[in-house]
């Protein structure tokens, strides 16, 4: 009963890694495509780490390669 416990406990702590694992993914994936949108907008990158609340280091790697449409 006890190693029961203690093998749920490790489980589900395991299980909590990999879910908060794949939720970052996502969140980093929806912050990319806000930022892409964004940009295409015609909003500056300095704004765009503002309302993401990341770098503007991070928005600069995140949009490298995007042309803004016109």
């Amino acid at each position: 009963n006890t190693l029961r416990k203690l093998l749920n406990k490790f489980m589900t702590k395991d299980t909590n890694q990999t879910i908060e694992k794949k939720l970052d993914v996502v969140i980093e994936l929806l912050q990319h495509l806000v930022a892409v949108e964004l940009t295409k907008s015609g909003v500056t990158q300095e704004v765009i780490g503002k309302r993401l609340h990341v770098a503007k280091a991070t928005v600069v790697e995140m949009l490298k390669g995007v042309k803004k449409d016109k």
